[in-house]
């Protein structure tokens, strides 16, 4: 009985242990400042060291810059990377090209027996997810599970919501409009307005001006 009664103490310990490693996960088309705004919150909350960006450019994306439809996805994952580093300042190994609802954990280098993944959404995207032996609902205590659902074979997530940052910017209707525009300088009021002063620096926010321009506009 006593040696039942230690292991438990000691799987328990192994849980709370755990360190969560937060992937926030979107199309990020581009990234805009209320993206970063959620970003600033999970770093508050999880620490910098465990949030990363979880982004893709996949086979569907591939197929429609080779078919010459730049509309829905125009920047490639490299390019998104670019763009987040440079106007966010957030460390271009913290963005990562994995799939947003099921990250590869070892892409980071993290090991799945002392860190859990917390998968960080939006509002409109968090029911998505349906909570069940693999995706669960993240809470402050929780004692994380065994990382890997025995049933299913795929490793355990919990799922966050992300408090809404900075309403009202939308992705399709700044590129719609980059596209309509023919003023450069009313392009870069909107420029402005999506991305935020975070980077100050000219130089750099006018190269990346330049490239989303061009990306969504080839």
């Amino acid at each position: 009985m006593a040696i039942n009664i230690s292991m438990r103490i000691l799987e328990l310990f192994e849980a709370t242990a755990k360190t969560p490693i937060v992937f926030y996960g979107g199309r990020f088309q581009p990234m805009h400042k209320g993206h970063y705004s959620a970003y600033k919150h999970l770093v508050k909350k999880f620490g910098a060291n465990n949030v990363f960006i979880a982004t893709m450019f996949g086979k569907k994306q591939q197929q429609a810059h080779a078919a010459g439809d730049y509309i829905t996805d125009p920047f490639t994952f490299q390019e998104k990377a670019d763009i987040i580093s440079t106007m966010y300042k957030i460390p271009k190994d913290h963005v990562v090209e994995t799939m947003p609802y099921r990250p590869d954990i070892s892409k980071i280098g993290r090991d799945p027996g002392t860190n859990y993944v917390v998968l960080a959404l939006g509002n409109k995207d968090i029911d998505r997810l349906k909570v069940g032996n693999v995706i669960q609902e993240y809470s402050e205590n929780i004692l994380p599970d065994p990382a890997v659902d025995p049933e299913t074979g795929q490793e355990r997530a919990y799922k966050y919501m992300v408090p809404s940052q900075e309403g009202g910017i939308n992705a399709s209707s700044f590129r719609a409009n980059i596209i309509q525009e023919t003023d450069e300088n009313i392009m870069k009021e909107s420029f402005d307005e999506y991305f935020g002063m975070i980077q100050q620096d000219p130089h750099a926010r006018g190269r990346i001006f330049k490239m989303v321009v061009r990306g969504i506009r080839r």
